[in-house]
This record gives structure tokens, sequence and C-alpha cells, in this order.
């Protein structure tokens, strides 16, 4: 059963609010790399790309699921490249995902409105 279940509606809801697009666990890759659960609105204003992710902590040997980031990032332009302008905030940095169950409300209110206020000059 996915961890997810106790909150992909509040994700769904925003995701329709803001105009966005939610994925779950990297549709596009092939199936032998999708090996780990995560989700991700993203959403395009202005020329910002912008985003809200959920997922497991990526370390060097690889994806430790026992640990878990929620980040808010806005890249301008369509964010292919390392070198666009950008701006991030980690609003969970390496905790159980318990943590970001427990507090998806407080998580999706500040991430709309970080998102709603970034502007072009708040990318770096």
């Amino acid at each position: 059963m996915s961890r997810f279940k106790n909150i992909d509606s509040k994700l769904s809801d925003l995701t329709i609010k803001l105009n966005g697009r939610l994925t779950k666990d990297r549709p596009s890759y092939p199936e032998s790399l999708r090996t780990f659960e995560e989700r991700r609105i993203d959403l395009i204003e202005n020329g910002i790309m912008k985003a809200i992710i959920i997922q497991p902590n990526f370390e060097v040997n690889g994806v430790n699921s026992n640990i878990w980031n929620f980040i808010n990032l806005a890249i301008y332009d369509d964010g292919l490249s390392i070198s666009n302008p950008k701006w991030m905030e980690i609003l969970v940095d390496q905790k159980d995902f318990s943590f970001i169950d427990d507090n998806i409300d407080k998580l999706l209110l500040k991430s709309e409105e970080n998102l709603s206020n970034i502007s072009m000059k708040d990318l770096v």
C-alpha cells in the first residue's frame, strides 16, 4: 500500500487549485528505475517553473526511503539547464515520512504561500 494514501487527496486538491500537474513515482522512467515512491506538483507561472516535491533522500549508495524531504522549487524557464536562476526552500529535511503525513496541511499551505509569492527577482 502507498505511504501517500492519507495525503494524495490533499495533493490532488492543491494541484487543481494551482492549475498544476501532479506526478507520481516518475511515470516517464522505465519500470526498472521506479524503485521508490514520490509525489510532485508542477506548474508554470510567468515563465517560472514551480514545484512541490516530496521524495525520499538520495544518497551516495542509492535512495534512502527511511528519510524524506519536502521541497519547494522555482526555476526560470523550463528548468532543464542547471545554470538557470532558481530558488529553493526545504520545508522538511531528512525526516520520517510520518512527519510529512502529520503536518501535510501546514506544509501545503506554506508551499502555496511560498510559490505564489515567488517572482523573477527571487531567482538567483
